[in-house]
């Protein structure tokens, strides 16, 4: 779901702002997410005419902070570097931040790299705008990447478009399947509610609810399949305390909000990152140099 990028409020202590990334270029939090060629401009413009249907106040500026990078202590006790890769739509993009230290994925990493002591490196592959289908090219680029420890937030668009919800849930079982057969230690959020979100029109609040409350069961049933880690997902706090946990588009989150997400996800992440390395335990002898180790080959930014 596309939103707007709002004013900063204060973080929450539990999960302080990290700093940017030293090898991040310093001019990259400032530049928006490439639209990933014809076919990705045409589904953000699409994006963009539904959310005027859908939204009271549809955002003005999707620009969005690219938050890759390194993060964690400057000098860790452990110093290999774990991948932590952000899958899904603009919730796990993290429209709303106004700032790369502000976004979901950033302050994850920064949580993670301080409670494990050793580095994190952030790739977010998430797309405003993505349904379940979309998500199948996320996946893809992953291949590219080291395994490491994945989350994945999306649904929210397949429940407030007119989409089969049997093969958006399907389909994400799917994708799980896939990143858990290529080492990924995976963190499923399900399907966010639409209908705490004050700033969708009251049709599309009902209509969202009710879907994604049936997409959250089956991305739930396909992450215990596959022994992913679950994570909470947003909640009625979104709807009672829309002044400061959402943006000025009534929908997506605010700095705060995202701090107080990643507070709320940070256990389900050191879970997940504490398990055994299935790559080395399940792929020993066909994982080459894959461990826990950090990203194989950067990601290019897509849209």
């Amino acid at each position: 779901m596309p939103g707007p990028t709002p004013t900063a409020g204060p973080a929450p202590s539990a999960v302080p702002a990290p700093t940017a990334p030293p090898q991040a270029r310093p001019d990259a939090a400032r530049r928006p997410r490439r639209s990933g060629g014809p076919l990705g401009r045409a589904r953000l413009t699409a994006a963009r005419l539904y959310s005027r249907v859908l939204m009271r106040r549809p955002p003005a500026d999707w620009s969005v902070p690219i938050a890759d990078g390194r993060y964690g202590p400057a000098e860790p006790a452990d110093d290999r570097p774990l991948t932590l890769l952000m899958l899904g739509d603009s919730l796990a993009q993290s429209l709303g931040a106004g700032r790369r230290e502000e976004t979901l994925g950033a302050r994850l990493a920064d949580g993670l790299g301080r409670r494990l002591d050793r580095p994190v490196d952030l790739r977010v592959l998430a797309r405003v705008g993505a349904t379940t289908a979309g998500l199948r090219r996320q996946v893809a680029r992953a291949a590219r990447l080291r395994p490491g420890l994945a989350v994945l937030i999306v649904g929210g668009n397949d429940a407030l478009l007119p989409l089969p919800l049997g093969r958006s849930g399907r389909g994400f079982a799917h994708l799980l399947g896939v990143l858990h057969e290529t080492g990924w230690q995976l963190v499923v959020v399900p399907c966010p509610d639409p209908g705490y979100a004050p700033g969708l029109r009251s049709p599309a609040r009902w209509w969202g609810a009710r879907r994604s409350r049936r997409l959250a069961r089956l991305q739930s049933r396909a992450a215990e399949r596959v022994g992913a880690v679950p994570a909470p997902s947003s909640g009625t706090e979104f709807r009672d305390r829309a002044h400061e946990l959402l943006g000025p588009d009534g929908v997506h989150p605010s700095p705060r909000g995202y701090a107080e997400h990643a507070e709320r996800m940070l256990p389900s992440l050191l879970e997940a990152a504490r398990r055994p390395d299935r790559v080395e335990t399940d792929h020993a002898g066909t994982a080459g140099t894959a461990g826990t180790a950090g990203v194989a080959e950067p990601a290019a930014a897509t849209g």
